[in-house]
């Protein structure tokens, strides 16, 4: 009986240890280097947390785009970011300094300063996987977040389950929210052609003032 028991037990152990993910092999940080796939714009697909009390705050944003670039510092990332938060367009620009596999980002969102640290992870193809930590006025942290953002804003449901998998190595809540479609547009392009060509035709038949 003993030994049946025992060869249960080890069973039971084995197929608990084949259903834990390959935390090693799930999650590489991305050396951020001018050949990172890190550049462009991406669009959130899916976020996470790690703490209960950062979720009122993530869950606020309905859509989020971002836009990585190069600086002429070879040590400097520029990021412009988009949110859509509580039905409003928030938009800037941040430098963020980058060093190997972290970096510092300093964000100025209506007058208030907020400083970040933050990680990126090897990830599937046309995929953005950021982890960023909230910094509070004395350095320490606030807590975590881990982002996913996409090209197209889609994502195929195995990489939704890689994701899953990576958030639980890296010790996040099992709990998601989903980006929204409903981007904000870009505040620095320029009117459109047939917006500015509008405006000729109005110039054009409106009678000239004597």
């Amino acid at each position: 009986m003993a030994a049946q028991l025992a060869v249960a037990l080890l069973a039971l152990a084995s197929l608990g240890a084949a259903s834990q993910p390959d935390c090693k092999e799930l999650v590489k940080p991305l050396v951020m280097d001018s050949h990172s796939p890190i550049y462009g714009r991406w669009i959130l697909h899916v976020g996470t947390w790690d703490k209960p009390g950062l979720r009122s705050d993530l869950v606020s944003v309905s859509s989020s785009w971002v836009e990585v670039s190069a600086s002429t510092d070879s040590g400097v990332i520029t990021i412009y970011w988009a949110d859509r938060l509580n039905g409003k367009c928030l938009q800037g620009l941040a430098n963020a300094t980058v060093s190997e596999i972290t970096s510092h980002t300093t964000y100025n969102i209506n007058g208030h300063t907020s400083y970040h640290d933050g990680k990126y992870y090897e990830t599937c193809d046309d995929c953005l996987l950021s982890e960023d930590t909230t910094l509070l006025p004395d350095g320490e942290s606030k807590g975590r977040y881990l982002f996913l953002f996409t090209r197209t804003g889609a994502l195929e449901p195995s990489n939704l389950e890689t994701f899953k998998q990576q958030a639980e190595c890296l010790r996040f809540l099992p709990e998601f929210h989903f980006g929204g479609t409903d981007l904000c547009p870009d505040e620095r392009k320029s009117a459109s052609p047939a917006a500015e060509e509008a405006e000729k035709e109005q110039s054009v038949t409106e009678p000239a003032t004597k």
